[in-house]
């Protein structure tokens, strides 16, 4: 799909975001204000609920505003490099005419060098790298975490009444697809699924996250006859690396190392041996 997409004019490129901003839109209007929904609870959940979409879209807005290529960010040194070419010398882009730092990959439909790149994500047509992997991971989990509360507080306050109204107008032939009713119980189902599959998403990254590899490295290099995944410096380190300490892990924050980090990615040296 990556390398179609590339094809696209860049107009089209932004219409799997724009459904995705369609989406966020759908299922926070059809829950939050929705007269048989949000509102009719007790407050308590009003501001927990409006406080982790609040996070969801701050990590999203974050993930969307980073400046994820090479040349934004000058400052990443090459100087102990681990990936080389065949020939021992350092890596070099021959169509960014630019130095190659460790883990770095240069993205077609971006047509840049990225830092640690992960993937070219088509649904926020943004390159997801070093600057923005932490924001675009928790924007995964706020994602699902949001569906699925959705989906729990329609199920357990107001799903039972909205049906039984849904099944009544059914059955009279006035089905109103604008009707809250019929809201609530769509976007219960769609609330469900989308926050389900995000989850399987966020759980499939945070295995990468405890084994300190990106997307591209897991799919081109483990199956590698003599791979050695020498920035694998244990599960606990290697979380922390992307997320920081537990008071900011869940927060869209830089962790404090993260200006090491463009300098240099830390390597286990037992792996050497």
């Amino acid at each position: 799909m990556c390398s179609s997409w590339k094809t696209l004019p860049s107009s089209l490129r932004w219409l799997l975001p724009a459904a995705v901003a369609v989406l966020i839109v759908w299922i926070f209007s059809g829950f939050a204000l929705n007269s048989m929904g949000l509102v009719t609870l007790p407050v308590s959940y009003w501001i927990q609920y409006n406080t982790s979409f609040f996070i969801m879209l701050a990590s999203l807005g974050r993930c969307m505003a980073a400046r994820v290529t090479i040349d934004s960010t000058k400052h990443i040194q090459c100087e102990e490099s681990i990936e080389l070419k065949y020939n021992g010398e350092k890596r070099h882009c021959r169509k960014c005419e630019v130095p190659k730092p460790d883990r770095t990959h240069h993205c077609s439909a971006c047509r840049s060098c990225i830092a640690k790149m992960d993937h070219h994500c088509v649904f926020l047509n943004k390159c997801i790298g070093l600057e923005n992997y932490k924001f675009f991971v928790l924007f995964l989990w706020w994602s699902a975490f949001v569906s699925l509360e959705t989906a729990f507080l329609i199920w357990k306050f107001v799903f039972a009444k909205a049906i039984d109204l849904l099944a009544q107008d059914i059955a009279a032939s006035s089905f109103q697809f604008t009707a809250s009713h019929t809201q609530i119980v769509l976007v219960g189902f769609s609330s469900a699924c989308v926050g389900l599959a995000l989850l399987v998403f966020f759980g499939m990254h945070l295995f990468l996250c405890m084994c300190n590899l990106t997307t591209l490295e897991y799919c081109e290099k483990r199956g590698t006859i003599g791979f050695v995944n020498y920035y694998d410096i244990g599960i606990p380190s290697n979380l922390h690396q992307v997320f920081g300490s537990w008071d900011l892990a869940f927060v869209p924050l830089y962790p404090p190392h993260m200006d090491a980090l463009r300098r240099q990615f830390p390597v286990n040296t037992n792996k050497f041996d």
